[in-house]
């Protein structure tokens, strides 16, 4: 009776590789959601209107800013949709639809190297997010989204820094 008691609880108790497997993916996911989250309710600010009603920029046709702003937020939800339910056109359509936007004009906010430089880094991410996409790797399309994530970041970051010093 002590035997089979015994071999219930080695079958049913997780070995410690696997609870730190299970506690990576947690941790990735987690941090997934943080990222996505600073980056797509930066409206919640209780000092600044939502992206939508902001005034575009100088020159800028009225709205154009926002919309395409909005636009780039439905690709990223498509790819946050697309990781929570491990569904991998989803994620791949996503990141196809970020790198395409990153072409279009009304991305080139700015002339300089620097920001030429980050829109190529933003299109490697996004095609690593893509491969992930369409190994079927969520954890490797989990990480390749924080590096767009990132990237989106960093190159908001500076476009800010820009436009403040003009």
């Amino acid at each position: 009776m002590l035997a089979s008691g015994n071999r219930g609880a080695t079958t049913d108790t997780p070995t410690e590789d696997s609870i730190m497997k299970s506690f990576e993916r947690h941790l990735a996911a987690g941090f997934v959601t943080l990222i996505t989250l600073a980056v797509l309710v930066p409206g919640l600010s209780m000092n600044r209107p939502p992206l939508a009603a902001q005034e575009p920029s100088v020159g800028d046709k009225p709205n154009d800013v926002a919309i395409f702003m909005r636009a780039k937020l439905g690709h990223a939800q498509l790819v946050l949709e697309g990781l929570a339910l491990a569904d991998y056109d989803l994620i791949a359509r996503g990141g196809h639809d970020l790198a395409l936007a990153s072409q279009a004009s009304s991305w080139q906010v700015l002339q300089t190297e620097d920001y030429a430089r980050q829109s190529r880094e933003f299109r490697r991410a996004c095609e690593s997010l893509r491969a992930a996409a369409k190994d079927k790797n969520l954890d490797g399309a989990a990480l390749a989204w924080m590096e767009v994530t990132l990237k989106c970041i960093q190159c908001h970051k500076y476009v800010r820094d820009v436009g403040a010093g003009n």
